[in-house]
């Protein structure tokens, strides 16, 4: 799925540039601040496990000289109360620390509101909050790797840093975003109450969705994804995410069918019909969204070659074979690597 090129462009009235401004002189702060916020949790855990298993080590290096009971007992006590102080402090601040992101961007959307005069049912506010909830979950964007930094000589550990990094900070950074770009959801869905039939205002929903839609696909669906290039959560690939995905992609579709009743013939309504239908691996679907995009751009060659793709892929081999010969006699520079996906068809799978 691809972003909206709509976007609030025309929509948005307010001085982009000065807001913009602004915006960013309240986000430079505020993420360092969360990136220490989450710091300190990871601080927290190296401390009382060092601790606690430099007392062990101890009391198994000294236990020939700890060999009075009472002694023995008070630092078998010792370890105990160390370990259990630790899992007690660790359950409260996995409970704090969702309660402290959503403190975080109350107090950022507070900020933004200000900068706004924000009234309830103004649509150029509505549009500059979501607008604004955008912009700061796209600086997280990457920071789960970049929050451990060694020294220049120590290049050669980088990639094990930013591993380090991303096991221990992915969920907190993805879980920030998924609050910010809801929040952009819940802005632009309170725009569409304000201006039901503004098509600008359904294509920016439907763009919302798209973006957090992004938090849930499985990366491996993605054009150019190496799986050597980074870490990356299992979380990403499970089937909670993958629900997560599916149920926010179909309001996407949704807004974006909600486009089509208003602007049929318009070709960049049935492309993102056909990129969310490709997410969904709805090929049906996706094949009808070609098909009608090139009703209306008959000469668009490089539609016409995902359609062949298509058509092959499915076992459509004859309509496929039409569109290779026609993309031959134009000279479409990849027409014959068309023809390397002939076959590829499986029905029993």
């Amino acid at each position: 799925m691809t972003s909206s090129r709509i976007e609030g462009e025309s929509y948005f009235h307010l001085d982009n540039i000065v807001y913009s401004d602004h915006i960013n002189k309240i986000i430079d702060p505020l993420v360092p601040q969360m990136m220490r916020m989450m710091k300190s949790y990871v601080y927290f855990n190296l401390f009382f496990i060092s601790f606690g298993f430099l007392q062990l080590i101890l009391l198994v290096s000294f236990i020939s000289i700890l060999n009075q009971s009472a002694v023995l007992a008070l630092s078998l006590a010792s370890v105990f109360l160390t370990f259990f102080s630790y899992f007690i402090l660790k359950v409260y601040f996995q409970t704090k620390r969702p309660l402290q992101y959503q403190t975080l961007i109350h107090r950022y959307l507070m900020a933004c509101k200000g900068l706004l005069n924000y009234q309830e049912g103004c649509p150029e506010h509505h549009i500059a909050l979501a607008n604004a909830c955008c912009k700061l979950a796209d600086h997280l964007h990457g920071k789960e790797y970049a929050f451990y930094r060694l020294p220049s000589w120590f290049k050669a550990l980088d990639s094990y840093m930013e591993q380090m990094s991303g096991w221990w900070h992915w969920q907190d950074i993805h879980r920030l975003k998924e609050l910010l770009l809801m929040t952009s959801v819940e802005e632009n869905i309170k725009l569409v109450k304000c201006e039901p039939t503004n098509l600008e205002v359904h294509a920016s929903l439907a763009n919302a969705y798209v973006m957090l839609s992004g938090l849930y696909i499985d990366p491996r669906k993605l054009e150019g994804y190496d799986e050597d290039e980074r870490w990356i959560s299992s979380e990403r690939y499970s089937a909670k995410t993958e629900e997560k995905f599916r149920a926010v992609a179909e309001r996407a579709i949704e807004e974006f069918k909600v486009l089509n009743d208003y602007a049929p013939n318009d070709p960049w309504v049935h492309a993102q019909l056909a990129y969310s239908y490709h997410d969904l691996q709805m090929p049906k679907e996706e094949i009808k969204e070609y098909e009608t995009i090139l009703k209306l751009n008959p000469g668009d060659r490089d539609t016409l070659y995902k359609l062949g793709l298509l058509y092959f892929q499915e076992g459509m081999n004859a309509q496929g074979l039409r569109i290779y010969e026609e993309l031959k006699r134009s000279h479409y520079k990849k027409a014959e690597s068309l023809m390397e996906n002939y076959g590829s068809y499986n029905p029993l799978s």
